[in-house]
């Protein structure tokens, strides 16, 4: 470990504790251990993080989509083991499909009521936060952090790190440096006195932590080097450490310190997000932001257009057969779409974002003429919208699955089943599903956990156990979330083929 000399003489740490608060300090840290969330739709936010306490005392029931809106009922959790809520819906499973991945986020961010079991407060609300930081989702979990009171260390904690990840973090700098027992460590009260420009108190504060040993040897030579950037060496900077912290991202990519090799964290990507990193840096971010939907597909197909692939293969080659799709497209000739749509299907499937082509085979493809191919592959992408009944009736099927999958968006019930998955799903929507302990769990009113447990499972196996396909789809209609199941069966079908 390189040894800096620390810009505030030793002598001075007595001229530090006042301002540190050596005893509280010390208390606080012991009691709010610095706990890291796993880290792994963007729109205007606000510019700070403001809060709106509720008038209740659940911080766990707050959300910002109502049952009008999801369908979910306010007693989805029924009387369900919080700490088992919690740690059920914490994950975020990548190369799923997409209406799982839609699914999550919405009971991440309904208002649902706490289990009436009761829980440590806040534990539900900090790991669906959790979930979405896992997503990538910051301007989402901001909106729902400002719905509930900061009441907990993890919930601040929380809101702090979507403050920095977002640039937005000055309210919560300044409600920390106002009650420094909201630190969850000297190493974020260091960063937000010199980010209120106290560099004077950051030093101070520094040297005092580090002979107190309250700061490790790593975080003081980084926060060394932070306070004064011209210590830094770039022929030899400190290694990342493991895990990452948000706010040790931050103050690494402000000393444009080299990453790892290792792939970040989903809510680490919206700093590649800004043009001058780079065309292809822009692209796989957005790719891996829009297959978790915390950004929208129309802002990965806008960047696929925005210039020329400067080489062949990877994701030059996504750019390349998107752009030809839409070159074809205004050529007019039917096989050359067909071809083009084909590729381009084919191509973004591999890497699960099939599913961003949907709106182009509703809207750029609507009333084009195509080859038999071409219709089939326009037919699967309308069954992933969200029209897709209004869209797909009209469409005459010859393919048995095709017809399977149509009976399904249409709201029916298929009349035969050529397959043992093909089974399953038709026995669940018919409401004759083999009973086990997840259905009766869910009849009993632990929908939620039913619902997450039955999801998890049918993930796990990558969504070809007919089994666990069966109770996923009971479970969600025993909950009156029909579309949701619906969606899920004909995605399972459609994922039979490699990932949508």
């Amino acid at each position: 470990m390189t040894n800096y000399k620390f810009l505030i003489p030793t002598f001075l740490l007595f001229l530090a504790l006042p301002i540190v608060a050596q005893s509280q300090t010390r208390q606080s840290i012991e009691q709010s251990t610095l706990k890291t969330f796993v880290m792994p739709r963007s729109g205007n936010s606000a510019e700070t993080i403001k809060e709106f306490p509720l008038p209740t005392s659940q911080p766990d029931a707050v959300g910002i989509l109502t049952y009008k809106q999801t369908g979910i009922s306010q007693k989805f959790w029924g009387n369900s083991d919080p700490d088992v809520i919690a740690r059920l819906i914490e994950p975020y499973f990548d190369f799923t499909l997409p209406e799982i991945t839609a699914l999550w986020q919405r009971i991440a961010l309904s208002e649902i009521d706490a289990p009436t079991e009761t829980g440590k407060p806040g534990e539900i609300l900090s790991a669906r936060v959790a979930h979405l930081l896992n997503t990538g989702a910051l301007d989402q979990a901001e909106a729902l952090l400002n719905q509930a009171e900061l009441s907990t260390p993890d919930l601040f904690h929380q809101a702090f790190n979507v403050g920095l990840l977002t640039g937005r973090a000055q309210a919560a700098c300044a409600k920390m440096l106002r009650n420094p027992s909201l630190s969850p460590s000297l190493k974020e009260r260091i960063f937000c006195l010199a980010r209120e420009n106290d560099w004077t108190a950051a030093a101070l504060t520094l040297t005092a932590g580090k002979s107190l040993h309250q700061i490790s040897e790593l975080d003081a030579e980084l926060l060394t080097l932070f306070l004064d950037p011209e210590l830094f060496d770039e022929a030899n900077p400190p290694p990342a450490p493991v895990p990452l912290t948000a706010l040790d991202f931050i103050m690494r990519e402000a000393l444009a310190m080299p990453r790892s090799g290792q792939a970040l964290p989903l809510a680490f990507l919206h700093q590649d997000l800004q043009r001058e990193t780079g065309w292809r840096n822009q692209i796989i971010a957005t790719e891996r932001l829009v297959r978790s939907q915390a950004l929208p597909s129309q802002r990965l197909i806008t960047l696929y257009q925005q210039s020329t692939p400067s080489a062949s293969g990877g994701v030059w080659m996504r750019v390349a057969t998107v752009q030809k799709l839409f070159q074809a497209i205004r050529d007019g000739q039917p096989k050359k779409i067909s071809e083009a749509l084909r590729t381009a299907y084919s191509t973004l499937k591999a890497v699960g974002l099939s599913f961003i082509l949907a709106d182009i085979a509703t809207n750029e493809l609507d009333g084009k003429k195509l080859t038999a191919k071409g219709d089939r592959v326009r037919f699967q992408l309308q069954l992933l919208h969200k029209n897709a009944a209004k869209l797909v009736e009209p469409i005459s099927t010859q393919d048995p699955a095709d017809s399977f999958t149509k009976s399904i968006a249409l709201g029916k019930i298929p009349q035969f089943a050529n397959s043992e998955m093909q089974a399953a799903i038709r026995a669940a929507l018919r409401g004759t599903p083999s009973s086990n302990s997840l259905i009766v769990d869910a009849q009993q009113g632990r929908t939620g956990e039913a619902i997450l447990k039955s999801i998890t499972n049918l993930v796990k196996s990558r969504h070809r156990d007919p089994a666990a396909v069966e109770t996923a789809i009971a479970t969600l209609r025993i909950a009156g979330l029909e579309e949701e199941a619906r969606r899920i069966a004909i995605q399972v079908i459609l994922n039979l083929n490699g990932p949508i």
